[in-house]
């Protein structure tokens, strides 16, 4: 009977295949582990289970998507939406085997719209890429700030990045989505017949705003094959201004003091241990002795407030502005000199090769504290704690360092704070592997009693028990009407659906 059961089950799959290849084309399909392997992983992957898919598939356009879904329906075959794979959290892992669907030669801008200051896109567009066209226009997508631009804006949850932390909620205005049950469905302005040609450039529109549903949702309530999302202009003068701080209350404190000033288009800090990484050019992270130089000579926390001027006067009392909001909270404005400065600078503007220091690590996990300003410095304390309990190793490329890499924002405004660990750990020793298994339980035990909420993939499936009841089975009743096989990204959000 088992026997006869994996037989009926391998046949399926094989039909699958066949079918599949039919919609998309020869050598947009494969089943071949080698070919598969690189989208079902990434940096956590290495230290925590693992998982293989059956198939990588990669559809051109949104009549493909809608034909694949409705093939893992027939063939009961998980799908596992994958744009960059740029996240670290497990966000695109295949936990159910199945397809991963890989969006990126859906790559096209589809629209700029100088008018409305919009642009729509498709899955496969990199951050980079949106900058440089949007730019030819004098507008731009607000840049990360931080984090790796070979990714794009529809992946990573569909967060993106925005103007006053590093994370604005209110970026994406519409989604074109094929549900699990193929159909397709529009968000904002363009969910009425027709609109969605014409005027999809409402959030608000019929009803509640279905696009937030589809944040953090990790594939299982669809797959999303057009974003509109908000642009904003350059203006003549875009200027990075960089403030140093003693310690992180002092960041913290600063940088509510600039964002009530209403006047910067972005703000995020990075500790030392972070600058230094981004700011070191390719020869100096050779020179453990010269790097170190570099690490000592940057502030505890450096943040930066970009400003978005029309003209010198304007720039000059922002300037000032931002001056006296920093010195009040203990901060002092700060320049560097050469590449220091140029690859500090080419981060907040978006450069991609800047970016991609970044991510000039072991493999990371990055674990995450969202907590109301005040909290912050408990959190960070917190954290160092367990990892001196751990007697947890930390380097760069210096040597031992007494702290991770971390990140700080403000979450849209002020009433949330976001503050990142950058946690290491070396695949090759499984010493090193039990020590960041132990980290990972110990921090999120902690985390939760503390008050923090989490997003991350891989983590938010096993919250579920501490959840409302009620908030849990309207996620579970939603899950069940836009998908009701259960083949959109099984196990992401729900462990058994």
């Amino acid at each position: 009977m088992i026997h006869r059961r994996y037989s009926a089950m391998a046949r399926e799959k094989n039909e699958f295949y066949k079918e599949a290849e039919k919609v998309v084309g020869k050598g947009n399909i494969s089943a071949e582990k080698e070919d598969i392997v690189v989208y079902c992983r990434d940096e956590v992957s290495q230290a925590l289970k693992s998982y293989m898919a059956d198939y990588v598939v990669v559809p051109e356009n949104v009549e493909q998507v809608q034909a694949i879904v409705r093939l893992a329906n027939t063939f009961k075959v998980p799908l596992y939406p994958y744009s960059y794979g740029t996240n670290l959290s497990g966000a695109t892992s295949p936990r159910k085997g199945g397809a991963v669907v890989v969006m990126r030669k859906m790559n096209r801008i589809l629209e700029i719209n100088e008018e409305t200051q919009t642009a729509i896109i498709e899955p496969g567009v990199t951050w980079s890429k949106l900058i440089y066209e949007c730019g030819k226009m004098g507008l731009e997508p607000l840049p990360l700030g931080g984090g790796p631009h070979t990714g794009g804006p529809i992946g990573n949850y569909s967060l993106g990045g925005g103007p006053i932390g590093a994370i604005d909620l209110n970026e994406v205005v519409a989604l074109e989505v094929v549900l699990g049950t193929g159909e397709i469905l529009w968000t904002g302005s363009g969910a009425f017949r027709g609109h969605e040609k014409i005027n999809p450039y409402f959030r608000i529109a019929w009803g509640p705003n279905l696009t937030e549903l589809y944040r953090g949702a990790m594939g299982a309530f669809g797959i999303i094959t057009k974003m509109v999302r908000r642009l904003y202009p350059v203006r003549p003068i875009e200027e990075p201004i960089q403030i140093a701080f003693p310690d992180v209350s002092s960041c913290v404190n600063g940088m509510r003091n600039v964002v009530k000033l209403g006047i910067c288009k972005q703000v995020t800090g990075l500790n030392r241990i972070q600058a230094a990484v981004i700011a070191a050019d390719s020869d100096l992270i050779k020179d453990p002795k010269a790097y170190k130089e570099l690490e000592d000579s940057l502030p505890a926390w450096l943040m930066m407030a970009k400003i978005s001027c029309h003209n010198e006067e304007q720039a000059s009392v922002y300037r000032k502005l931002i001056k006296e909001a920093v010195e009040k909270a203990g901060g002092s404005i700060v320049r560097y000199e050469g590449t220091t400065q140029a690859n500090l600078t080419n981060l907040w503007g978006g450069s991609s090769v800047a970016a991609l220091h970044y991510l000039r690590h072991e493999p990371n996990l990055m674990a995450f504290v969202y907590v109301p300003p005040s909290k912050i410095a408990g959190a960070h304390d917190m954290t160092m704690e367990l990892l001196r309990k751990l007697n947890y190793p930390m380097t760069s490329f210096s040597g031992p360092v007494p702290e991770p890499r971390m990140y700080l924002a403000p979450w849209e405004r002020t009433e949330t704070f976001m503050i990142e660990f950058d946690i290491e750990f070396d695949p090759l020793d499984q010493a090193s592997i039990e020590k960041f298994r132990q980290f990972i339980g110990m921090y999120f035990d902690a985390t939760l009693k503390y008050g923090s909420p989490q997003a991350s993939a891989g983590f938010l499936r096993n919250m579920e028990p501490g959840f409302l009841p009620t908030y849990a089975r309207f996620l579970r009743d939603i899950k069940n009407a836009l998908d009701p096989n259960h083949i959109m990204a099984p196990g992401q959000v729900f462990k058994d659906i």
